[in-house]
């Protein structure tokens, strides 16, 4: 599995951040074997938007190790249901963004990690 950090594009004067790990599969630097991720950006102005999607193929790196590229759009924020007060919260400290829109994203993942003894 790898973790994916990134702030998505600005869209309506913000941006969120992406935190993600990969879902795990049982790949090598030389495969092309791609991770699927799926998860939820930070929540601003009242609002996040959820986002999927299937990692590039392994890019390899000279010791063997390997990194992902991952890069999409976000979902509409048609469907934001409450988060324990934390979309209130944010709507309050931030201001409230209600028009429907996206964001894009990109970057590239850690090197694996949760690697099995041979």
């Amino acid at each position: 599995m790898h973790f994916f950090e990134s702030k998505t594009s600005d869209e309506l004067d913000h941006h969120h951040l992406i935190r993600v790990y990969t879902f795990s599969v049982n790949g090598t630097a030389y495969d092309c074997h791609v991770h699927q991720y799926q998860g939820i950006t930070g929540i601003r102005y009242g609002h996040y938007h959820n986002f999927y999607g299937i990692t590039g193929p392994a890019i390899a790196l000279q010791d063997g190790t390997h990194f992902h590229l991952l890069d999409g759009i976000v979902e509409l924020n048609a469907f934001n249901t409450s988060r324990s007060g934390a979309l209130v919260l944010s709507a309050k400290n931030d201001g409230l963004i209600r028009e429907l829109h996206q964001h894009n994203y990109s970057g590239y993942s850690s090197i694996g990690m949760s690697y099995e003894p041979w």
